[in-house]
């Protein structure tokens, strides 16, 4: 449609001052996609200087990288990217192993490798009798390694030319023996991709989810050392996720780099540009997920969260039928209403209600009180202001908290305007040193990369709702009763010490029925500074700095 077409019926539609007004917003748009672009370019693209310092750097125990690209009728320009990307890298030590099964027709694929390794003895190259599928394949370029740490290289994407770098630098600082990096999505010029996928770090739950970790994933060589099989075939399409689940179980040390070191190619034939084209990889996933939760002795049902089909929701099977206390709170509203509000929308049978003794004023004190005076096995703290919004929201929680790795779980909790709540609770360096997620964002809104539709690990829970075990409760030696405003924050931090999990769930579902600001009167923000100031300096694992620069969260 040319401009002058356009600019007449939106003259027709809105009138002469409905028109600059459209025209206003769209200069401001493009403004901020021009702001947005440069931002990206900071984030993503090295100076000179910051180059030639990477090349310089000297490492005390510098490992050897072996990078893993399988390779199938690849285009001729996506393979020369991929090995340019590889010669362009900061860190010299490195080997790339590529095991070839293009058919008759994509010669020029051993061709072009064969040409390079003249130029290059660092790159590894077999050219297989037939091709064997993706998992078999990426196995024979494992056959060939010998380094140290893997990574893993798609034959139609590009790596950063930092990425060696950053992954070498953080394993002489940490030790980690498994790591993983951000991605952008490209499709044209690299220098203009903006298609982030900030990650959180490792949570078990959100792998679950979904993989999350994807692109640029890097692991100890002997992480596979018992390993009955390499990549498996059963499970291609996502053999990826299913080796990360793997893996993960038996790592020492997991470190999420918070960089961008990966470039995803879109096209056509790409699972980022068309599902349809390797359908298959959801039920492989699918299958890969459930079988985590057998070597786990979990039992489940696991079914894509449609209409998100990457996205999987586990229905766990609820142990017995515990005991269940609900610890009311804050209640100043006819007791017998709230009762009755929670009894007509719960499921579960099995629990009582406690009202808290609210002439108690430290909050610690009056929910360690109410603990001790009312045995049973899982507690929820519930706001005299939440309702449950769906019948089943007990169980959901129960399906988490009856986990002993799991230190507390909260739902998803919205505002009478249908606007966010609770969505989790992630440290800050500024005001109150905690913040929650997508505060007041649109329930309809599904999030930065539909983080509000799944289940997904958190910094801390929140007091509107929580639920935990008696021996959570225990093992944490209750509820701090010299940290006024902080009580479940702290709860949840020295849970994560126990490395146990906070969880939220969006398919446990209140309603807050107040839509003021909660309140930070009386909240004792020195007491939890002394405690956590080095936790809050670190910054939140789960809340990537970028998200709020960028105006994604």
């Amino acid at each position: 449609m040319s401009r002058v077409k356009k600019l007449t019926q939106i003259f027709i539609k809105k009138g002469p001052l409905g028109t600059v007004k459209a025209f206003g917003e769209y200069g401001r748009k493009i403004k901020r996609n021009r702001e947005f672009c440069n931002i990206a370019r900071q984030i993503h693209l090295i100076s000179p200087d910051e180059r030639a310092k990477q090349i310089q750097t000297k490492f005390a125990h510098p490992v050897k990288f072996s990078i893993i690209t399988p390779l199938y009728n690849t285009p001729k320009e996506y393979l020369i990217e991929l090995l340019e990307s590889m010669n362009r890298q900061t860190y010299s030590n490195w080997e790339l192993c590529l095991a070839d099964g293009s058919d008759e027709e994509h010669k020029y694929v051993k061709e072009i490798c064969e040409e390079w390794i003249q130029k290059d003895s660092r790159i590894i190259y077999e050219q297989l009798e037939e091709n064997r599928g993706i998992s078999e394949n990426t196995n024979r370029c494992i056959q060939l390694a010998t380094g140290e740490y893997y990574g893993l290289l798609d034959h139609d994407d590009v790596l950063h030319e930092s990425a060696l770098y950053e992954m070498m630098k953080t394993i002489e600082e940490t030790s980690a023996d498994f790591l993983y990096s951000d991605e952008v999505k490209f499709s044209n010029k690299i220098e203009d991709a903006k298609d982030f996928n900030f990650k959180s770090s490792f949570g078990k739950d959100e792998l679950r989810s979904h993989n999350y970790i994807c692109h640029f994933t890097v692991f100890s060589k002997a992480l596979l050392k018992n390993e009955k099989e390499l990549y498996r075939p059963s499970y291609d399409g996502s053999q990826d996720h299913d080796m990360v689940l793997r893996l993960t179980e038996k790592a020492k040390r997991i470190i999420h780099v918070p960089k961008v070191l990966y470039y995803w190619r879109v096209h056509p034939q790409s699972v980022s540009m068309n599902l349809d084209s390797k359908s298959y990889a959801v039920d492989a996933a699918i299958r890969a997920i459930g079988e985590q939760l057998k070597r786990s002795g979990e039992n489940g049902v696991v079914k894509s969260n449609l209409p998100y089909r990457t996205i999987y929701r586990i229905k766990y099977d609820v142990q017995g039928n515990p005991k269940i206390i609900i610890l009311i709170h804050g209640c100043y509203d006819s007791k017998n209403k709230v009762a009755n509000t929670i009894k007509n929308n719960t499921e579960y049978l099995n629990y009582k209600i406690v009202f808290t003794d609210e002439k108690i004023k430290n909050f610690g004190k009056k929910i360690n009180q109410a603990i001790q005076n009312n045995s049973a096995d899982y507690y929820i703290l519930l706001d005299g202001k939440c309702v449950p919004k769906n019948r089943t929201w007990i169980k959901e929680l129960l399906m988490y908290a009856q986990r002993k790795d799991v230190c507390a779980v909260s739902p998803k909790i919205i505002y009478e305007n249908d606007t966010i709540c609770f969505a989790g609770m992630a440290l800050d360096k500024h005001g109150m040193k905690i913040k929650r997620v997508a505060w007041k964002k649109d329930n309809k809104e599904q999030g930065y990369e539909a983080m509000l539709r799944y289940v997904r690990n958190i910094t801390a829970v929140w007091r509107g709702c929580c639920m935990f075990s008696y021996n959570s409760w225990k093992t944490l030696h209750g509820f701090a009763e010299n940290m006024s405003g902080y009580e479940e924050i702290d709860f949840s931090l020295k849970g994560s010490q126990k490395k146990m999990w906070n969880v939220w769930t969006c398919f446990s579902e209140l309603i807050y029925t107040q839509n003021e600001e909660i309140e930070n009167e009386g909240m004792d923000i020195e007491a939890f500074v002394e405690k956590w100031d080095r936790h809050i300096a670190e910054g939140d694992k789960y809340y990537h700095p970028y998200l709020e620069k960028l105006g994604l969260l």
